[in-house]
């Protein structure tokens, strides 16, 4: 048996991990081109959230033939929904944020996507034609990665855009395949890093972490409500910079369970010390 014929992990690689999302896509010819672009390169999950018009003969004409990506599309109203059980979302954006964020270059970008795909759902989200990506869009991805484009002329169609980010992956996939194959590359040398024990939380836990410690935060008097976003986004960025695992979650969740139970003893405590006085 030869060593193709051998080949294990990376000729059943799991295409329908990647995700590829698009937020509230103003076109379906657009939608269409994304479609041929993925299935250029083997990937086959295309997400849609709120698209201002939904796919139609226009997006079919511009699949090429791509028509089962667009068959199989899934249209959500939310990111939050499009996104819930990835374990690695990562932001397209074609422009500087005033708020800083972790970044990313694309191949380093890509090369993640495709090692975390190895054990579960990861996406990669692309914004409206014309602004892409809000921050409280952005606020639910780990980082975010953009083309290095000419300074003056930023500006990418959306289906090219997601051609590019699709060849980074298959680039990439392509590369382990041929070290897989020439004998160089383990077979588990690329699950090390997500290994059951060590599962990276969903995206839907670790929006409800970063839920229960603003509402902590406010409980115990640490800030006021009204001031709590900035605080909350620099410890979202610490969180996604360190991908932490599912059992994390719980045990950070644990923590601020207990806080909230001895805030709640305290200030019972001190309403009755005042009605006593």
């Amino acid at each position: 048996m030869n060593r193709t014929e051998n080949f294990n992990i990376y000729s059943d690689f799991p295409w329908v991990n990647i995700r590829i999302v698009l937020v509230e896509t103003s076109h379906p010819g657009n939608i269409g081109a994304v479609a041929r672009a993925m299935k250029n390169m083997q990937l086959e999950s295309l997400y849609l959230v709120s698209p201002q018009r939904p796919p139609d003969s226009h997006s079919a004409a511009r699949s090429s033939g791509a028509t089962d990506v667009l068959n199989n599309a899934v249209i959500c109203n939310t990111l939050s929904e499009a996104i819930s059980d990835c374990r690695l979302v990562i932001a397209a954006s074609a422009r500087l944020r005033s708020i800083p964020w972790p970044t990313e270059d694309p191949g380093k970008a890509t090369q993640k996507l495709v090692e975390n795909a190895l054990q579960a759902p990861v996406a990669m989200v692309f914004g409206r034609e014309d602004r892409g990506l809000n921050n409280e869009e952005l606020d639910h991805c780990h980082f975010m990665t953009r083309l290095p484009t000419n300074p003056d002329f930023s500006s990418l169609n959306i289906a090219a855009a997601v051609q590019v980010f699709c060849y980074e992956i298959q680039k990439y996939y392509l590369e382990m395949k041929e070290q897989y194959l020439a004998g160089t590359l383990a077979k588990t040398e690329k699950l090390n890093s997500v290994a059951d024990i060590d599962k990276p939380a969903s995206s839907e836990n670790l929006i409800n972490l970063f839920r229960h410690f603003e509402e902590t935060l406010v409980q115990v008097h640490f800030m006021p409500e009204h001031r709590t976003r900035t605080l909350m986004r620099k410890l979202m960025r610490f969180y996604y910079k360190s991908q932490i695992t599912e059992e994390e979650v719980s045990i950070f969740r644990g923590i601020l369970t207990e806080l909230q139970r001895l805030s709640r003893i305290n200030n019972e405590k001190n309403n009755n010390d005042a009605i006593e006085n």
